[in-house]
């Protein structure tokens, strides 16, 4: 995990956009305490008020953090079916650049 993730100012409504969102948020609440699989991450989120989420409405958040580089790909878990992504936070903070 980086220190920080910086952010510049035209990517600022795309960083809002992703973290308005309380589905959003809690997946980076789950990843504070380290890396998790897919499958512990959406655990939690439907034990913390989100137990109506659909796993396609999951993956959706997942990926648009990750687009953003947020979150990534730590490994994955290989099993009897399709591999399990482990996720993990990119950075322990985010900085927002306002002037180049």
């Amino acid at each position: 995990m980086n220190e920080s993730l910086s952010f510049d100012y035209p990517t600022l409504p795309l960083l809002v956009k992703a973290l308005r969102a309380e589905a959003r948020l809690s997946i980076l609440k789950s990843l504070k305490d380290g890396p998790k699989a897919s499958s512990a991450i959406f655990a939690d989120l439907r034990s913390n008020g989100f137990s109506d989420m659909e796993k396609s409405t999951f993956y959706y958040h997942l990926l648009l953090l990750k687009s953003l580089g947020i979150i990534y790909e730590v490994s994955q878990i290989i099993g009897a079916g399709k591999p399990e992504k482990v996720w993990g936070l990119a950075a322990e903070r985010i900085i927002i650049k306002l002037v180049s």
